[in-house]
């Protein structure tokens, strides 16, 4: 389960890589290693990704 802090700070991020904004490496590692705990989170960067990186990923 997420806190209301880390769920707050990964929407944050998931945000800016919708809206195409410059996100770090740290944030970006940051989601990785939650995205592999967590199929909610996996799920949600999967969005925010949207169908072209599933495409490059499968590649």
């Amino acid at each position: 389960m997420l806190s209301t802090s880390t769920r707050i700070r990964i929407q944050n991020i998931l945000d800016r890589i919708k809206s195409k904004q410059s996100v770090t490496l740290e944030e970006r590692i940051f989601l990785n290693k939650l995205s592999s705990v967590s199929a909610v989170v996996s799920e949600w960067l999967a969005t925010s990704l949207g169908p072209e990186a599933s495409v490059i990923d499968n590649d």
